[in-house]
This record gives structure tokens, sequence and C-alpha cells, in this order.
């Protein structure tokens, strides 16, 4: 948010005059309110005329409500209930999660519009128009019809999914708006996602709503620096339409305006996801898809450090336990034996040092416990028909060899140096070719739970990572 924001709000029965910069909340009280503030918020009495500093000041309620003097209408600011609220004399500044604007006085929503530069690629915008023109008449005038398509071509299918305990309904759909002003291009197109559910004034649930598609296009993009431009709240007017409402701003988040990735192609489209989107929202609202390993933007995607390896590493080890439930069930009490003494086992292999240490290794290996070389040769095995092609390429072009056995080995060891504190060691040579080809094979894992055949699969695969391979169906 760009502009200053002030107005009134009520906050503990006390009208407050605020004012916020786009970050934070200042919250001023009224003269005659000053001195409540300073000796009955700030300060506690612990014997007659005697105060002290009383506990840390905390926000108590999800949101704040006041009245906009800029728009004459409501802003609703999300306060995170238990963090800190700082003060200077008895002004009292609120951190803010996000800030919603009111454009009506109904403050219910059962609506979101969300719609970033990344959708435009995901949902192709280009699929909106049409070119209408006569060759001579081009050459003889220069005249050229661009024809917009109607909405059964640029909406896709109304799917549904529960989050949080309520039912929600999503679609995506290409819009667009035209100008006469020389600033502006003529029409513009906008890819959106929309989600309609049962109307509700709980303001952190569309907050949650929102980070949820952000972990859409996330996963879609393989990065976190995923931002929507434009995220508005509706409400219903009939049984079929909606109308905006409400302007949802987080704060400090700031989309791209162009990216290389996307210029080139390296994202995953809906088609690839063969009219499964319904089940990745499913698995990203239930926390069952792995995504911190993902990196921060494009440029971190080629910094393969320690954390990179770390993250990587725990992201195939989740899915591998959510593919093969059987192999890492923590319940079987001969498997909660065995990962104790591997624990043991490699307390006392970073103890020793020289042949004593080489024995108690493969000592190690005897104990059967399903470790990350055995992860990976199984799951390397089981989706060969996907990332073969992949692995080749990758290993070929560096004139390495491709075997699952020796990349298991190779990140088990990798891993137990992390593990054991050997940050200090440069991550380099195979093993940076081992943690590229891990993202893949977690891809593979992650698209085929939801249920993507392989030939999307590896497409997905290929144009995500820009690998440029001839996939054949």
């Amino acid at each position: 948010m760009e502009n200053n924001y002030t107005g009134t709000l009520e906050y503990k029965g006390i009208e407050f005059f605020f004012i916020f910069d786009g970050a934070r909340l200042s919250l001023i009280p009224p003269k005659e309110k000053r001195n409540e503030i300073k000796w009955h918020w700030i300060y506690t009495e612990i014997e007659s005329g005697v105060y002290i500093l009383g506990d840390p000041l905390t926000i108590d309620v999800p949101f704040l409500k006041g009245q906009c003097a800029e728009s004459d209408c409501s802003m609703v600011f999300l306060t995170r209930v238990g963090s800190f609220i700082s003060w200077c004399n008895t002004t009292l500044y609120v951190d803010v999660a996000g800030v919603i604007e009111c454009q009506t006085s109904n403050t219910k929503y059962s609506g979101m519009s969300l719609s970033n530069i990344e959708l435009n690629y995901i949902h192709p915008i280009n699929r909106a128009f049409s070119q209408e023109f006569n060759l001579d008449d081009l050459k003889k005038s220069g005249t050229l019809a661009i024809k917009t398509c109607g909405f059964d071509k640029t909406t896709t299918e109304k799917k549904q999914f529960n989050f949080k305990g309520k039912v929600v309904t999503f679609y995506f759909s290409i819009g667009w708006k035209s100008s006469l002003n020389i600033s502006n291009p003529p029409i513009l197109f906008n890819s959106s996602i929309i989600f309609e559910f049962q109307e509700t004034n709980d303001y952190w649930y569309l907050f949650e709503l929102y980070q949820l598609a952000k972990k859409f296009v996330q996963f879609l993009t393989f990065r976190k620096n995923c931002y929507f431009k434009e995220s508005t709240l509706q409400i219903k007017y009939d049984n079929n339409h909606y109308q905006d409402a409400a302007i949802f701003h987080l704060i400090n988040t700031k989309p791209l305006e162009i990216d290389a990735s996307l210029e080139k192609g390296q994202y995953i489209s809906l088609d690839r996801l063969e009219s499964k989107e319904e089940m990745l929202f499913s698995l990203i609202s239930e926390d069952s898809l792995y995504l911190n390993h993902l990196p921060k933007s494009f440029e971190a995607e080629e910094s393969l450090d320690a954390a990179a390896f770390v993250l990587t590493s725990a992201a195939f080890e989740w899915e591998f336990g959510k593919l093969y439930p059987d192999e890492v069930v923590k319940k079987d009490k001969e498997l909660i034996a065995k990962e104790k003494a591997l624990e043991e086992m490699n307390k006392l292999i970073s103890n020793t040092t020289g042949k004593v240490k080489k024995i108690l290794k493969n000592c190690r290996k005897s104990i059967g416990f399903m470790n990350l070389e055995a992860k990976i040769i199984r799951a390397g095995t089981d989706f060969n028909s996907i990332v073969e092609q992949f692995g080749k390429h990758l290993y070929d072009l560096n004139n390495k060899k491709f075997d699952y056995k020796t990349i298991g080995n190779r990140l088990a060891n990798q891993r137990n140096d992390f593990a054991h504190g050997n940050i200090d060691k440069e991550f380099v040579g195979e093993s940076i070719l081992d943690l590229i080809f891990l993202r893949y094979l977690i891809y593979a894992m992650q698209l085929k739970r939801i249920g993507i055949s392989d030939y999307s699969i590896k497409n997905a695969i290929n144009e995500l990572f820009d690998t440029n391979l001839n996939i054949q169906k």
C-alpha cells in the first residue's frame, strides 16, 4: 500500500485516531484518555502512588475495524493475537498482517478474486482473444481486429475442495479491461483464480485462503516470491453473480512485474494438471505437500548450498513417507527399535576414527532400517519410467554415471556430514547433480500423488526445470 490512511477505530472501549502508513498501525488516544492508557495499560501500580512498567502490551483481538477518513468507508486491520504492542508516550503501535479496504457497508464476504503475472502464464491469457484480418486489407491499410473470446473458452469448470471445515468452490478465469487513456494499453487481459464460499466475516480465514492460493502458485513455479497484484473480496448480489466489495492487501508483499523464468516457460500450466487442481489444493490445505524446500526466487534456484540440500532431502523423505507409509510407519515396534539402534550407531561413528569407524559404518548397514540411500533406490526404481530420461541427460552432460545406488550413497553421506555439523565442507561435484536430480524426483512423486499421468508429469518437469528434452508419449 503506497498511501497513508487516517481515521478512527475503537479498541477496549476507547476511540482512537489511527494513522496507517502501509506497514504499521499507529493508535493515538484522545487527550482525556491518555492518563488511563499510561497508568492502567502501560504502568502498573504496586502501592499507592508507586508505579512500575507493567507486563508487555499484547493485542488480544484478531482484527480492528475503523472508519477511514479518506474513503469514508470501513477499514479492517488484521492483527496477530498475542503479538506485542509497542508504544511511545501514549501512542500505541500495532503490527498488521493485512488490510481490507471496504467499499460497501456489507463487510461479510462470499468470494475472493486473485490475479498476478504468474497466473497469466499458468492459465494463459493468449487464449482470451483472437486476431481477425484480411491479408489484403492488412497490407493496404494496416487494418487488424482483436476479438475477445467468450467466457466459456476462458473460464474453467467450477470445482470444490474442503478448507478448514468449509467447502470452497474455485475456478480460473480470464478477464479484460479496455482504456482510451494514452498512458494505458487499449486492452489489458488478466488471469485470475476465483474462490466462492459461504458468507463470512472471519477475516483470518480469508487471509489463510490467500496464503493457500499463494502456495498453489509457488508449487507451479518452483519459487516462493509469488504475490498477488490484485486481490478483491466479493459479495453475492443474486444466486449466480458477485460484485467487488473490498480490496484485500497483505503487508510487505510486492508482486513481480516481469520474470525471466516465466518468459522461458519455466512453470507448470493448468493443462499439465489434467483437471486435478482440486487435489493439489486439498493436499496443500492439509499440509500434506512439502513446500519448504522451494527456493526464494528464480535466481536463488541456482544457489545450491547446505541449506538447499537439507531442505530438499527433507522434502524427499516427507514425500517418500506419504507414498510408502508401510516403509516408515513409526508404530511398528521393530522399526522403532531399529531407528533407536541407528541413532546410537551414528553416535558411535561420530566419536570414532580410522578402521573402527569404517567397521561401524559397515555394521550400520546391517541394522536394516530404511535409510536415505535405500529410499532413493526404491523411489528411483519405482519412478524410473518418469525420471530416467532426465537423470541420464543430466549426468551425461557432466560425464558422470547415472545410478540410483551411487546417487543414494552420495546423498546419504552428504546428509550425514551436515547432520553431524560438518557444514563447512563445500557442496560440489556430483553431489550438486544429485541435488538437482532429487528435485526432479520430488516433483514426480508429488504430481503422482495428485493423480497426474506419467506423460504430463514428464512434460511438467521438462518445462519447469527447462531441460529441453523431447518427451515421447
